[in-house]
């Protein structure tokens, strides 16, 4: 990849505000001139888009690593289809999840192997990594409450336990401190304005314009 320092990630459990926050920093990027395009996993694309609805709307559990596998295919379409392309333009890319979640929520939530979830990302995307990770913490409370006064009580993982909200929050704040070297944790209990202004900052800090 030539282009570097563009590809940004947002990542976090449920209700933390992710695609919120993720629209933020698009829009600001807009108003300094900058080519931007925003997508989010799974989706972005058709392939994606379609597994997206099959996970969401499916009646019964899935089986963890039939579920794994249509991720990452889907992660493969989106990758060469529309990441790459968009990265060799110019643009930044900003993404709603990518593959820190399959290590957290088929990884650490549903027992799938880290070892095998890797040997897939390197079958798919190979080396590719985000340039930048935001990951968005809030209190297990308040991740629950968020659901509730939102309406977003959808699918399994929005009616998980508080054990497994638990299992989520630590996997990802985990992920911040072994990638540290691309990820950044941000608090992101206050407003939708101030948890922005972390993220800006952390933005300017790692990637800058």
């Amino acid at each position: 990849m030539d282009v570097n320092g563009r590809f940004i990630t947002f990542e976090g459990g449920e209700g933390v505000g992710k695609s919120t926050q993720a629209k933020l920093l698009a829009e600001k990027l807009v108003t300094l001139k900058q080519k931007v395009n925003l997508t989010r996993e799974p989706g972005g694309c058709e392939i994606g888009e379609k597994v997206r609805e099959i996970l969401k709307s499916n009646s019964r559990s899935i089986d963890p690593i039939c579920e794994l596998f249509l991720l990452f295919a889907a992660r493969r379409d989106h990758f060469i289809n529309l990441i790459t392309p968009w990265l060799k333009e110019g643009y930044f890319v900003i993404c709603d999840r990518f593959y820190d979640s399959s290590l957290i929520y088929q990884g650490l939530l549903k027992n799938v192997s880290i070892e095998d979830i890797m040997k897939l990302k390197q079958i798919t995307i190979g080396n590719f990594d985000p340039d930048l990770t935001i990951v968005l913490d809030v209190s297990t409370d308040i991740s629950i409450q968020r659901l509730i006064t939102r309406h977003l009580v959808h699918d399994e993982y929005d009616q998980m336990s508080r054990q497994k909200h638990d299992i989520i929050r630590n996997g990802f704040q985990k992920i911040a401190d072994i990638f540290s070297f691309r990820s950044v944790l941000i608090n992101a209990e206050g407003s939708e304005k101030s948890v922005f202004k972390k993220i800006w900052k952390a933005f300017e800090k790692r990637i800058g314009i």
